[in-house]
């Protein structure tokens, strides 16, 4: 591991580290690491790869930084794991009593529930 990325960042209150890894490291060997080595709680290990950039010395001669990759590693917070349903929370929020209450069409609904429901005062009064 180079560079191991002190700062203890957060996304979705799950911690998140930073690690610069040698591009032939695989997400399992990170994972495999970081748990035997320092003892983190790992819960999974996302991946970037990136080019090294081209640069010029003093001379004016071009030359490339060695190419590198980014983990990302979630670990474990205090509950043992990633908040419950992180991933389908707007999901869940869309489907409280209050949420559906204020949605105007249900499923099996037809045109005249909905009129019931929310009357037009214009409708009522025009003539034709």
């Amino acid at each position: 591991m180079r560079n191991p990325n002190l700062r203890l960042k957060s996304w979705l209150g799950v911690p998140v580290e930073v690690f610069i890894v040698p591009p032939a490291m695989t997400k399992f060997e990170i994972a495999e690491y970081l748990k035997r080595l320092y003892d983190l709680p790992v819960l999974k290990v996302h991946t970037a790869n990136y080019l090294g950039k081209m640069k010029r010395d003093k001379n004016g001669r071009k030359f490339k930084l060695p190419d590198f990759k980014k983990a990302y590693v979630y670990l474990r917070g205090p509950d043992g794991g990633r908040p419950k349903d992180v991933r389908y929370q707007p999901i869940l929020e869309q489907k409280t009593e209050e949420a559906l209450a204020a949605w105007p069409a249900r499923p099996g609904q037809g045109y005249r529930e909905i009129a019931e429901r929310f009357p037009n005062p214009a409708k009522k009064d025009a003539k034709r």
